[in-house]
């Protein structure tokens, strides 16, 4: 018995040094190729399976250990969506979702009929099809930074509700079968019933005892004891989730979601992410160690119109549909590219549909390779879409069946002059928007998303729906009798477009932009704008007041030494250094602190 346990662990370390090693190379290698990270960890997993070189031994054991990941991914995305993000888009995720999941499947079982698939097995590919891969989309998003955009909200929403959907698609296997109509309704009913009560009971606990308990946790000031009860709150609610039929990545993905409305959220993704980005790279490397190259070259045609189905069809299908609920061509495109792959639950249900004698073990096999194949390709086919509508907007503008301005609104616009027109009405342009509506300043908004549109509609301001980059949005808006521009958005292609088409219109345009890099800010301040604002380097200059200001330096000091590092960081005579140079040092006319006999630093509160 001793002997079994010592080969047991000895075997299972094994597995575990290689598949980490393998994760370290893939990475790496896919960093030094400057292709996405995800990519490399699938091509060493391929590599170290038990269908290439064979070095992984307890595949299944790595596989649970995976699984881990995917927990505390979700648990991180839960915790960086508000309720309030996904109430938002309430319309588009639940319509939307259920939409593009029943025209995805329905089109899909139409097209595979048509190439000799039987109705059960076009079926169940239909909904394999349908389902997108929560983990590697979430996954790319975050790597891109584009987890809050507004399309990437509306992915996070749908890949949610169809988390949900795969409760109902178990149920209803069983109708391919020999069941009776009866016990599949019966089944399907029980599953959506135990589901809601389940997820309501997650979120009562998590609103009304979690918040008390991190509070009481976070008292005892222990590190140690506070990540134990993150790690415990995250896979009860999976566990929760999971004992339901539902997964464990929507249970952690609630209570994130939880822990988000509490003062806790942010203290306990900083706790989780080195955890989080090591159990994320095995399960990747666990995804590629599922693919079978053998099957693959016998069975190519079926794996490329499956792929075909999924990166055409699907992502054909949920663009088509989020534009239909008002968002703009841009936003559309780049979501259903978002969904363009097939995710992990097709591989439970194409299972569940195996063991139960549906179809064969082939269509399982077909379900795996065509899903790790499109996972591997998610991120590229992403970053196409985005550079696409990059060059779209940079060389044909304008490209007005991309974007086309809000016509309906447009002929009830006043006859403005001297206004402002605010591009982008998220966090920074509504701050700007709702500062100048106090002081009772004309303004214009613009912003892609409909609904954010109708709620300044409704507070009685003048806003537009659309793409400032679009010249007709801008003629609209009243381009040529504006005072001065406000460009939030922070894109880099959309700010230099929509700063070309501005000038273009009224070479004496008072512009602002908030801008991600130095080397953007100077172009565009080549281009004619006016002011170009750093966050960064503001934030840094406001830390460095706030400090200052705490060592009792004098209150014009600060300024001037503020003044002065703000005009040489920003686009000043030494325009290309970060920073200040050694020996010029912070000057002389930065006084030394004034410190006091029997007084801390931080005593002195201006």
């Amino acid at each position: 018995m001793r002997e079994d346990a010592v080969e047991f662990e000895g075997g299972f370390f094994a597995d575990i040094v290689a598949v980490f090693l393998a994760a370290f190379a893939g990475g790496l290698a896919a960093r030094l190729l400057r292709l996405p990270v995800i990519l490399g960890y699938l091509a060493v997993g391929m590599a170290v399976g038990p269908h290439a070189l064979g070095l992984v031994e307890n595949a299944d054991t790595i596989r649970t250990l995976a699984e881990f990941g995917v927990v505390l991914l979700l648990f991180a995305v839960g915790v960086e969506v508000s309720f309030r993000d996904l109430r938002k888009l309430g319309r588009v995720v639940i319509a939307g979702a259920l939409a593009q999941v029943i025209l995805t499947s329905g089109i899909a079982f139409l097209i595979l009929l048509a190439f000799g698939r039987v109705p059960r097995e076009a079926v169940v590919l239909g909904l394999v099809i349908s389902l997108s891969s929560t983990m590697v989309v979430l996954k790319t998003l975050s790597d891109r930074g584009e987890l809050h955009s507004l399309h990437g909200r509306i992915i996070t929403g749908i890949l949610l509700l169809q988390d949900l959907a795969f409760v109902p698609m178990i149920a209803l296997l069983p109708a391919l079968g020999a069941e009776g109509a009866s016990t599949v309704l019966a089944d399907l009913g029980l599953g959506l019933l135990k589901a809601g009560v389940v997820l309501t009971l997650a979120v009562v606990l998590g609103t009304r005892v979690v918040p008390v308990l991190m509070s009481r946790i976070s008292g005892l000031g222990s590190r140690e004891v506070f990540l134990l009860t993150v790690m415990a709150v995250v896979f009860a609610s999976a566990s929760l989730t999971r004992s339901v039929g539902l997964s464990a990545a929507l249970g952690a993905f609630v209570a994130g979601l939880v822990l988000s409305e509490s003062d806790f959220g942010h203290r306990a993704l900083a706790e989780v992410v080195p955890l989080r980005d090591a159990f994320a790279s095995l399960f990747f490397v666990s995804l590629g160690m599922l693919t079978d190259p053998v099957f693959l070259s016998n069975h190519i045609f079926e794996v490329l119109l499956v792929m075909a189905l999924v990166v055409f069809l699907k992502s054909a299908v949920s663009a088509a549909l989020t534009r239909s609920f008002g968002y703009m061509p841009h936003t559309a495109v780049l979501t259903g590219a978002g969904l363009a792959q097939i995710g992990e639950f097709s591989f439970i249900l194409a299972a569940t549909a195996s063991t139960q004698g549906i179809v064969g073990g082939d269509l399982l096999t077909l379900t795996v390779v065509s899903a790790v194949l499109t996972m591997a390709l998610t991120p590229s086919i992403l970053a196409a879409a985005s550079k696409a509508l990059d060059a779209a907007s940079l060389r044909f503008q304008p490209l007005r069946p991309f974007h086309r301005p809000d016509i309906e609104y447009e002929g009830r616009l006043p006859a403005l002059r001297d206004h402002v027109i605010v591009c982008g009405l998220g966090r920074v342009g509504s701050l700007v928007a709702q500062a100048l509506a106090d002081h009772e300043v004309p303004f214009i908004g613009i912003d892609p998303d409909p609904y954010v549109v109708a709620r300044w509609k409704q507070a009685g301001h003048h806003a537009l729906q659309g793409a400032s980059q679009n010249s007709t949005i801008l003629e609209a808006c009243r381009v040529k009798q504006a005072r001065m521009m406000v460009i939030s958005t922070g894109d880099p292609v959309s700010t230099q477009v929509t700063a070309q088409g501005a000038l273009q219109a009224n070479a004496k345009l008072d512009i602002v932009a908030r801008v991600r890099w130095r080397d953007e800010g100077e172009r565009l301040q080549r281009m004619g704008v006016t002011e170009v604002v750093w966050p960064e380097m503001e934030a840094g200059l406001e830390i460095l007041r706030h400090s200052l200001h705490r060592y009792h330096t004098k209150r014009v000091e600060v300024d001037l030494l503020v003044r002065r590092l703000r005009n040489h960081l920003s686009f000043g005579e030494a325009a290309g250094e970060d920073v200040l140079p050694p020996e010029e040092g912070l000057g002389e006319e930065l006084a030394p602190p004034h410190h006091l006999a029997d007084e801390t630093p931080g005593d002195g509160k201006n």
